[in-house]
Parts: structure tokens; C-alpha cells; sequence
């Protein structure tokens, strides 16, 4: 049996890839000195049993893979890209965009740009450095960087991939040279990523020769740790499912706990759970009916065989009608009508959000087959929330916040596809499949002691839950005020109980509530911030943090109203005020998490 190699590595080399430390760097992220220590010596023992590589097996790689993610997409393309250049000898440098030093990238060769767009066209939270840093005067000086990008976006918003193309556009300002065409990848992105690491792969062995290497292998290698996503989601048990507004609300808004196990599923404070869901079996048997097509079809998707049934209730979206199947529709219909909204974008915008596949359908009338409709639908695609619990209270739960969306339109009764399945179809004991998505945009404070202001409205409130949870474990000093909106105080107040008794701990200082529906006013929460003004102008004086979770109108609002208290408080210009918002944000003092 060969002997384990035990010696230290020659001066200068380093045995472990970029792309291996850029993975141990995310395990060990957030563990505390004792867990640290912990750690080191689980490693060392590996490494008695484990031969490691030979210090000469060192390859020369000078490729840095550089993602900005929203819900975790970004981050999946960019570890299987940098996973695919592993097996190709190469040592990548995988790194997320709010950890990237932006002044590196006047040093780079290379650089492979993974990114989705947000809101209005905007980047990634994590990415603002990055761009603050591309567009500052003077430009920097980008003349050595070759580098690649892959946008991911939804077509269906007006500034469809504007974050990837804004990024293409400073780049080549600034001197850089795009090795190949930035891909605009849409909803399902997943048939163009393949060609694209094909291409930009076999461009980066070109560029990154390698050293002579002799390969040593482990004598005996550990099982790889699975990490958990959209493609192998964890089965979480679901242990409470309850309503926490009054039956008379007009929204259902339900509290889940799931269990996890902690080994295998790590969150923090911001992040979101995406969740994998089934359609309404009543939605899948009306669609049916509609088209005249039996549910027993056999039909593929994606090289699996299947019913159509099962397609339609597990694989296919059906409630977000995205513009490209109208678009497609259209050319099958004919319909003059039909295609005069599709001529129009905005128009066809706003036709597409307001129905579902079954309106499309019904309204205008078409026929075609099994495997006629499974190729004129999107897969599915998974639903994030905000997670409502820290882990550092409870280490085997995971807890959501999910209200149900239900209307009246176009003739029938609406339901959402993942708000519905989750509070009408899941009970305690049911198996639910999810995964962590990771928002490092909306993270709380180094600093325990930094006071904290949380503005949420309906669902919103639930990473401030979260929040407090949190630096309560960690015995935080720091002050904390919410300010929460919704429709009624005795119906929409959610988790109420939580919130006084978190007050009477002395652990939240300041609550500013704001029910609209209650007084003839109306107000919304960013007329109380308005009204509070001068002392929230205090506390951010006194370097607050301020965070916003709610719908891109209400963040919009919100901000409008901080701006406002800046110039009236801070006796700022209308442009001071703006800069002094952007000067919030890249010290990373204002976080927004919009939907």
C-alpha cells in the first residue's frame, strides 16, 4: 500500500485548488473559534488517513469565475462551471461578487462573469462594489482582462439581463475584451449553459497552460458532501402549518416549520428557502379537459419519460404565464387580436401578468397535441421565501412565512401555484423538498452592536423575525425598530406575540406599525418613517443599518421617504440626499429584499 505523503508543501506552492478553497472558505463561513477548532482537527485527521497531492502537482491557472446571484441561480452555474474547469486540470478561482476585492480586477487575465439581474434592471446587492467600482472616475484600466459573461433574467421584465449587459458595457470601457458573446439566458437557462461551458472552458485551457503535474491519489477517498439545491433539493418534514391572520383577513397568511438536519442544511439571517412544489391537481384536470388531451399521453421532458399528467403536476409551470408562451401561442392561433398584444411589449407585458396558461387557452381557443403543449410551456420553476427563523435558535427548523395568493379574474377562481400548495395542500408529516438559497445582500451587521432598523409590510416582516432571533443568541446590545405594515392591526398583525414579547425583553426599543385600512389616513410605512423623521435620521446618524423587505413599490416608496428625511433633516440638496442613499448602500447600511 502506498505510504501517505505527510511532508509540507515546497515554499510558494499550494495544494489545494481555487476552486476547492473557494468551497472550504463557504463551509467554514460563520463558524465560531471553538467550531473552527473543531474543524482543524477533523481535517488533520483526514489528512493521516488521506495521501495528499505532491507540492511539484501545483498547475498554473489564471481563471477567476466571478458570480452575482439573487436567488442562488447565479451561484449553480458559476460552481458547475468551475467544477467543469476542476476536471479539465484547471485551478479556478470561484468567488462571489460581495467577497471579490474590485481592485483585483486590474490584476486579472481572465475572468468568467456568472450574474442575474434584479428589480428594474438592476445588479445583484453583492455586485454594487463591483459596479460602483467600474463606473467611478477615472475608469479604471481593464486593458490585460479577457473575460466571458452569462446573464440570467426572466424576459417577461422590461430590462431583461440589463445587469449583464450594463457589466458587458463597463467592461469594455474600461479596455477589457469579451472573449465570447455575453448569453442573455432566459427563465429556462438550463439547455444554453452546456455550450457555454464547452466554449469558455476550452478557451481557458488555451489561455491557462499547464505545468507538468503528477497526480497522487487518495488511497481512500471520503464520500462527497451532497450540497443541497434546485437539482437536489432536501426533503425537509413539514411539523406546523397554521394560519396566523384571523379568518375574516383578506390575505391567509400560514406560519410552516419544517425539520432539518443542521449537518446537511446551514442558513443564516437573510437568506431564503426555495421550494419545490406540485400544481393544483384541479388546475392540471381543468387543462386537461380544456385541451382535450388525455392526462395518460406518454410525452418527454427534458429526456424523461412521463405521462402528461405528471408532467403538468410536477414538471411545467402553469400559473406564471411567462410573455413567450403568448408569443407562441400566437403563431399557433393565428388570432389578430392576440397578436396585436404581442406586438406590443408593454402590452403583452401586462396581458402575460395578469393570467394564467388556462386564460391563454380558454380565451383563445387552439388545438395541438400532448407533446405540442409540453413544448409550448416553461418548466417549472421553484418559489423563494424569505426565511422567518435563525438557525441559532432553532438548529434542526426551518421556519416560512407564505400567504396565499387567491383571486377572481377572467371568469374563474385563481390560485398560486406554490402559496396554494403550501398552505391548502401540505400537512404536518407531509415531505417537502427545498433548498437553501443564499442572500448575502441582506445580511445583519458585523457589529452586534450596531442598531438595527427593520421596515417590512404583509410577508415582509419575516427575515426581521429572523433578525432578532438572532442577535438575541448572540447577545447583541445593539438598538432594534420596526416598522411593519399591513391592511388591519387585529386581523394582519403577523407574529404579534413575538414582537411584544421581544419588547418586553428589552431586546426591541422602538415599533412604528402602519394599518391601512384601519383610518381614513392610509397610512403605509413609509408615511411613518416620514413622521418619524427626525429620529430616523437620528439613528442612522448614529450608524444604523436599515433594511427593507417588501414589494419593489413599497422599497421604491420607502427609499423616496429616506431621501426626503435626508434633505429636510440633513439639510441636503435633492442630489446630496440621493448620494447620501448610495453612500448607505455601498457602506452596506441600507439592504433592500424586494420581490
Amino acid at each position: 500500500m502506498q505510504n501517505a505523503v505527510d511532508e509540507a508543501p515546497a515554499p510558494g506552492a499550494f495544494p489545494v485548488d481555487g476552486y476547492r478553497l473557494s468551497r472550504l472558505a463557504q463551509a467554514v463561513e460563520g463558524l465560531s473559534r471553538e467550531q473552527l477548532r473543531w474543524a482543524s482537527g477533523y481535517l488533520a485527521g483526514l489528512a493521516e488517513v488521506h495521501t495528499l497531492p505532491s507540492p511539484q502537482a501545483t498547475p498554473s491557472s489564471s481563471l477567476t469565475i466571478l458570480y452575482a446571484s439573487v436567488g442562488g441561480n447565479a451561484r449553480a452555474v458559476a460552481e458547475e462551471l468551475a467544477a467543469g474547469a476542476s476536471t479539465r486540470g484547471l485551478m479556478p478561482r470561484l468567488v462571489s461578487a460581495d467577497q471579490y476585492r474590485v481592485r483585483d480586477l486590474a490584476k486579472e487575465k481572465l475572468v468568467y462573469f456568472v450574474i442575474s439581474t434584479q428589480g428594474e434592471g438592476e445588479p445583484p446587492e453583492g455586485a454594487q462594489a463591483l459596479f460602483r467600482y467600474l463606473e467611478g472616475k477615472p475608469s479604471p484600466k481593464l486593458d490585460d482582462l479577457d473575460f466571458a459573461i452569462f446573464g440570467l433574467g426572466d424576459s417577461s421584465y422590461a430590462f431583461f439581463n440589463q445587469a449583464a449587459k450594463d457589466l458587458e458595457g463597463y467592461l469594455q470601457a474600461a479596455g477589457g475584451t469579451a472573449v465570447v458573446a455575453r448569453i442573455d439566458a432566459d427563465v429556462d437557462y438550463a439547455a444554453q449553459t452546456q455550450a457555454w461551458f464547452d466554449q469558455v472552458l476550452e478557451l481557458a485551457e488555451q489561455a491557462c497552460p499547464m505545468q507538468d503535474a503528477q497526480v497522487i491519489p487518495l488511497q481512500r477517498p471520503p464520500a462527497p458532501a451532497v450540497r443541497h439545491d434546485r437539482h437536489r433539493p432536501y426533503r425537509a418534514e413539514v411539523l406546523e402549518n397554521r394560519r396566523i391572520t384571523t379568518t375574516d383577513a383578506v390575505a391567509a397568511v400560514h406560519h410552516l416549520a419544517l425539520a432539518i438536519d443542521p449537518a446537511a442544511i446551514r442558513y443564516r439571517p437573510g437568506d431564503a428557502l426555495g421550494v419545490l412544489f406540485r400544481n393544483d391537481p384541479a388546475l392540471v384536470d381543468e387543462l386537461l379537459s380544456l385541451t382535450g388531451l388525455s392526462g395518460d399521453a406518454q410525452i418527454t421532458v427534458r429526456d424523461e419519460p412521463l405521462s402528461l399528467y405528471d408532467a403538468l403536476r410536477s414538471r411545467l409551470e402553469l400559473t406564471q404565464l411567462h410573455p413567450g408562451v403568448v408569443r407562441a401561442w400566437a403563431d399557433i392561433v393565428g388570432d389578430s387580436t392576440l397578436s396585436a398584444v404581442v406586438d406590443d411589449k408593454a402590452a403583452l407585458r401586462t396581458f402575460a401578468a395578469e393570467r394564467q396558461v388556462i386564460d391563454l387557452l380558454r380565451a383563445y381557443p387552439g388545438k395541438l397535441g400532448a407533446d405540442g403543449l409540453v413544448a409550448l410551456l416553461h418548466p417549472m420553476q421553484p418559489r423563494l421565501y424569505s426565511i422567518a427563523s435563525s438557525q441559532s435558535e432553532y438548529p434542526d427548523e426551518v421556519h416560512l412565512t407564505v400567504a396565499t395568493l387567491a383571486y377572481q379574474a377572467h371568469g374563474r377562481r385563481h390560485l398560486g401555484a406554490a402559496s396554494g400548495h403550501l398552505t391548502r395542500r401540505v400537512e404536518p408529516g407531509d415531505v417537502q423538498a427545498v433548498y437553501v438559497a443564499e442572500n448575502n445582500g441582506f445580511r445583519l451587521p458585523r457589529d452586534p452592536g450596531a442598531p438595527v432598523i427593520m421596515v417590512g409590510s404583509g410577508t415582509g416582516i419575516a427575515p426581521f423575525r429572523a433578525f432578532l432571533q438572532e442577535r438575541q443568541a448572540v447577545g447583541s446590545q445593539g438598538a432594534h425598530w420596526l416598522v411593519f405594515g399591513n391592511r388591519h392591526f387585529h386581523r394582519d398583525f403577523l407574529y404579534q406575540t413575538d414582537w411584544i414579547g421581544q419588547r418586553d425583553a428589552g431586546r426591541l426599543d422602538r415599533v412604528s406599525l402602519a394599518f391601512s385600512r384601519d383610518t381614513d389616513d392610509r397610512p403605509y410605512v413609509q408615511n411613518r418613517l416620514q413622521q418619524e423623521g427626525a429620529e430616523l435620521y437620528r439613528w442612522l446618524r448614529d450608524g444604523a443599518h436599515l433594511y427593507v423587505c417588501g414589494s419593489l413599490a413599497m422599497e421604491k416608496a420607502v427609499r423616496g421617504a429616506v431621501q426626503e428625511i435626508a434633505r429636510e433633516y440633513g439639510g441636503l440638496s435633492e442630489q446630496g440626499a440621493s448620494d447620501y442613499i448610495d453612500g448607505l448602500q455601498s457602506q452596506g447600511r441600507y439592504s433592500k429584499d424586494a420581490y
